[in-house]
């Protein structure tokens, strides 16, 4: 009994040393980023082929920000351009001194550039590791096949992941990831209404943030649709429930402590409040689709999580007013918290904006059950069709989630209709 007191004691003694440490921003750093966490290797991201890649499909290249700092990224071709290809593909040397000039990487764009119907994916990954590490090769393998003849996919590791440089940061990251959107549109001459931005876990606030930056800039930029997978409404809101590794609390024990956990989250510097900025960059952007794709089984980020941010997306096409970016999140979302089910579940199918009508496009599913796809109805000329939706899905978790059909299906849809 002596010895299991004195383990709850010492146990009880860590977890609050631990809580203390939180209050220090390079413990924050680390544990929200995780970049220390050395998953994959320079072996693995320089030679694709070692993750299961055919030889040369893929080519690494390098991005350099507007401060300088070199990231490290990868451009996927689709199966069917590399079978067509193969051969001269294989002949390339694909050696670090090729990559680090930029030479290898010129051919694969002068092949995508060759197709005019190409579609191009940016894919920004979550916490921990590298573009080449765990599940991410086989998620980039599902996403290309949504059309093996055209759709091209780009990766690129967030500063101080992997081989990349630079030390992560909230600003840091939504900064790079607006940079590396436009700087891909110019590499490759793929117009916007061609390109999607998909995110996943720590990536979804990435490219929400970036969005939203672009939406704001002049000339504003839209991209045919934001994809958030598997993400949440702030790190803020997260921390009451999260695990680390899927077994530390972090503020779930102190959840009958509400002046305790206020203090805590008080003293975030990595807020990624996502369902403010979804809100506001729904309210700039008249073109972009929005679809949130959500597993009813993840084991990290509720479900919830996920109908927030489309509660956020809706209030933005509702013309509603937004808190400041970095502000709590809430009060904005007063309206729908305040409808009934059914009414709620009704903006799916129709919203009013003041006075006009605005049919969805929706892709819902829940409990197995799919809405029909519903196209324009009843819209007069002067209005405008805003294409937000929820995707969830039953299988997946939170790190496999984009291999599930019903979700690779959605993105073709997205991709590729009229």
């Amino acid at each position: 009994m002596a010895i299991y007191t004195k383990a709850i004691f010492f146990a009880g003694v860590g977890y609050l040393s631990f809580m203390v440490s939180l209050m220090f921003e390079p413990v924050q750093r680390n544990l929200v980023f995780l970049y220390r966490l050395r998953l994959g290797s320079k072996e693995t991201v320089y030679h694709p082929e070692s993750v299961g890649f055919a030889q040369n499909q893929v080519a690494p290249f390098w991005l350099t920000m507007p401060d300088g700092v070199k990231l490290f990224g990868w451009h996927i071709l689709p199966l069917d351009v590399y079978a067509a290809h193969r051969q001269e593909l294989r002949g390339l040397s694909a050696t670090q001194e090729s990559i680090d000039s930029g030479e290898f990487a010129k051919r694969h764009l002068e092949i995508l550039k060759e197709d005019p119907d190409a579609r191009v994916i940016i894919y920004y990954h979550g916490n921990s590791g590298c573009i080449s590490a765990m599940h991410r090769p086989d998620i980039y393998r599902s996403l290309i096949s949504t059309s093996p003849a055209h759709t091209h996919l780009f990766v690129v590791d967030y500063r101080g992941f992997g081989i990349s440089g630079g030390t992560p940061s909230e600003e840091a990251l939504i900064s790079d990831g607006a940079f590396t959107a436009k700087t891909i549109l110019n590499m490759t001459g793929v117009p916007p209404d061609r390109t999607i931005l998909i995110g996943q876990s720590l990536g979804t606030g990435v490219i929400i943030g970036a969005a939203d930056l672009l939406t704001q800039s002049d000339p504003k930029l839209e991209f045919r649709a934001l994809v958030p997978i598997a993400g949440f409404a702030s790190i803020e809101e997260l921390l009451s429930t999260y695990k680390i590794f899927g077994m530390i609390p972090v503020l779930a024990p102190f959840k009958s402590f509400k002046a305790l956990q206020t203090l805590l989250a008080q003293q975030l510097r990595y807020k990624f409040h996502s369902d403010v900025r979804i809100e506001r960059f729904v309210r700039n952007s008249r073109k972009t689709k929005v679809l949130v794709v959500h597993s009813f089984d993840d084991e990290h980020i509720p479900y919830f999580h996920g109908e927030k941010l489309v509660d956020a997306a809706i209030m933005g096409a509702l013309e509603s007013e937004a808190d400041d970016a970095g502000q709590s999140s809430g009060g904005h979302l007063k309206r729908l918290v305040e409808m009934s089910e059914d009414e709620r579940h009704g903006l799916f199918e129709v919203v009013s904006v003041g006075e006009r009508q605005a049919r969805e496009y929706v892709f819902w599913q829940k409990f197995g059950a799919t809405a029909e796809v519903v196209e324009e109805s009843h819209v007069s000329l002067t209005s405008e069709v805003r294409r937000i939706g929820m995707l969830a899905v039953k299988w997946g978790g939170h790190d496999i989630v984009p291999k599930s059909t019903d979700v690779v299906l959605a993105i073709r849809n997205i991709l590729y209709e009229d």
